[in-house]
């Protein structure tokens, strides 16, 4: 299994107790969306290795307990502390409507209320504020536009676009329309 065909799912934090468990951390929206998985891959030096869960408990804010199969012992815990965790591209949850994994829209036309279409996502711009839709024109032009529910009026999975109504002035700027 490859990181391409994964999506990041979490770290592990440190042990917890003496038999094995492991506090880990989930950075995802739903976490209790996760409490019946039986396996994630860990990147350990050599790549991504499979670890079956014996038991999952969901916690707080995204803390999970683990309970994995052959870590029997809180120095076998400690090994795979600070562990990125990841799990194949396949068991993302899926999603509707509006609602996007950044990774399925690259690719997506864009097409604004006003302008019409703007160009194709090339990648998404994660910034503390806002993330943005970087998106590149027929004219190889880059338009940022940032990713908001209320810019964001219909995602078209099948015919792979998005619908905009972009804030006046916003794609002028880029164009050097005005």
């Amino acid at each position: 299994m490859n990181k391409k065909d994964c999506y990041f799912l979490g770290y592990t934090k440190k042990p917890h107790g003496t038999q094995g468990h492991i506090l880990a951390f989930l950075d995802v929206d739903n976490p209790s969306g996760y409490e019946k998985i039986n396996m994630i891959f860990l990147e350990m030096e050599s790549g991504l290795v499979p670890f079956f869960i014996e038991k999952i408990q969901i916690r707080k804010k995204g803390e999970v307990l683990l309970k994995l199969e052959d870590v029997q012992d809180d120095t076998a815990a400690a090994r795979l502390r600070g562990r990125e965790m990841y799990l194949p591209l396949n068991m993302l949850p899926k999603l509707e409507g509006n609602k996007f994994y950044y990774h399925e829209i690259i690719g997506f036309r864009v097409i604004d209320q006003t302008k019409g279409e703007i160009g194709i996502i090339k990648k998404v711009i994660e910034m503390p504020q806002n993330d943005l839709f970087s998106v590149q024109t027929e004219d190889e032009k880059e338009v940022l536009i940032p990713i908001n529910d209320d810019i964001i009026k219909k995602v078209d999975r099948t015919a792979k676009e998005i619908h905009i109504n972009a804030p006046e002035g916003l794609i002028d700027l880029y164009l050097d329309e005005q």
